[in-house]
């Protein structure tokens, strides 16, 4: 059974245990005595070395530290185990507020779900979203997005806005990285925009992942998209019948575009998850360590 009883990050807290927890985000491998010290001088708390040990036991037992020694460090397996938790609990979680346009009030909380209605919609939502989170990374947040799908359908829908949204990115110091797990003539034309634009794209073609999940994970924020299977059926003849975009019908594309179908998109900044995240998929599709 997973502790789902998660250390808080980023709020004011004198819990000893998200204290442990927070220092362990960004140093590994620390002792008791080097985690007391640490809580001392960071947050100016007169603690005692038993209520450390007491709080790091609890981490331990729950399996949320890892033990090498007499230092301890944040145990990767309940990183995945958790992550795999989420996973499915936000693609069988079937609620969230019904929306079509993007405000900044839809950012407030950390974990949250909406329904669009159409490609378009989402279309416009999401790069909406993206260029909100290139405007408000922290100081500490990783300049780094790795985006993975199988269909690069937006680009046939507004060209326009997204190279402007990756150019901002650009001059935001943001890099992206892409991959495309369908090797199409459509999605060619799609990498090598995006090459163009500055940022990094490839294909790879792989149909065991599931076509109906797309991620981003920008600086400390993970995004899920979740397609209906039949709008990705649409989608997925689309992109096969077409080898250029010369010869696409810009009908076809509009009708599959404002289809009208239940599309998730849920959002969470948890900055382990998303460290953890990054770091796997680059050095996995990349060969890069981050």
């Amino acid at each position: 059974m997973i502790e789902l009883s998660i250390p808080q990050l980023g709020e004011e807290t004198r819990n000893v245990k998200d204290l442990v927890f927070s220092i362990l985000t960004a140093e590994r491998f620390l002792s008791i005595i080097e985690l007391t010290n640490r809580i001392k001088k960071n947050y100016n708390i007169n603690i005692t070395y038993q209520a450390v040990r007491k709080a790091i036991d609890t981490l331990h037992r729950q399996g949320v530290l890892l033990k090498e020694g007499k230092k301890y460090s944040i145990n990767k397996e309940w990183i995945f185990k958790l992550k795999s938790f989420f996973d499915n609990l936000l693609t069988k979680y079937d609620s969230g507020k019904e929306i079509h346009a993007f405000t900044s009030d839809l950012v407030k909380e950390n974990y949250a779900i909406y329904t669009l209605s159409t490609l378009y919609d989402l279309d416009n939502f999401w790069n909406d979203i993206l260029k909100y989170l290139a405007d408000h990374m922290e100081p500490n947040e990783k300049k780094i997005a790795f985006n993975y799908g199988h269909y690069t359908w937006w680009m046939l829908i507004n060209l326009g806005s997204e190279t402007k949204l990756y150019e901002y990115h650009k001059k935001k110091g943001i890099l992206n990285y892409f991959v495309f797990f369908r090797d199409l003539p459509l999605n060619k034309w799609s990498v090598r925009m995006y090459n163009e634009l500055g940022h990094k794209a490839k294909l790879l073609e792989d149909k065991k992942i599931d076509e109906t999940v797309a991620i981003n994970v920008v600086g400390d924020t993970i995004i899920q998209i979740k397609y209906p299977k039949v709008i990705v059926n649409k989608v997925r003849k689309f992109f096969e019948k077409y080898k250029n975009t010369q010869e696409m019908s810009m009908k076809e594309i509009t009708q599959i575009s404002h289809t009208l179908c239940e599309i998730k998109f849920i959002m969470f900044k948890n900055p382990i998850m998303a460290k953890s995240l990054r770091e796997n998929y680059m050095k996995k599709y990349f060969s890069k360590n981050i």
